[in-house]
């Protein structure tokens, strides 16, 4: 089977704190809804925000650079890359990350499905 892990932002525009618990959501939700997509079309995948999702709130001891360092262990063992729309600087350094692996990393669906290069 073949693995992709979806990058997307995950805070928004604030800090991972209570007040941002909205747009975390929203994030986790669209990370959700594509590993629904992959899942459905026979892909294997690595979503970061659904197995760390809200745990800011949860568990506020466990710094964020936690989570980011686990989610990248998991990356090598991906075959390509799906960025949901979104910037932020962890997306960046995940993005990275898939590049210096010589991963693909998609922007679209449709790029992804055809194995069409990205630009």
């Amino acid at each position: 089977m073949k693995l992709i892990y979806i990058a997307g932002p995950y805070m928004g525009t604030r800090t991972h704190d209570h007040h941002a618990y909205f747009a975390i959501h929203a994030n986790i939700a669209k990370a959700h809804e594509a590993s629904l997509t992959l899942a459905r079309l026979g892909y294997g995948f690595f979503a970061p925000h659904v197995h760390s999702a809200h745990n800011e709130v949860i568990a506020p001891d466990i710094p964020a650079s936690y989570w980011y360092a686990l989610d990248l262990h998991f990356l090598p063992i991906c075959a390509a890359m799906f960025v949901l729309p979104g910037e932020s600087a962890g997306v960046r350094k995940e993005i990275a990350a898939a590049q210096a692996l010589g991963l693909p990393v998609y922007t679209s669906l449709e790029a992804l499905l055809l194995g069409t290069p990205p630009n």
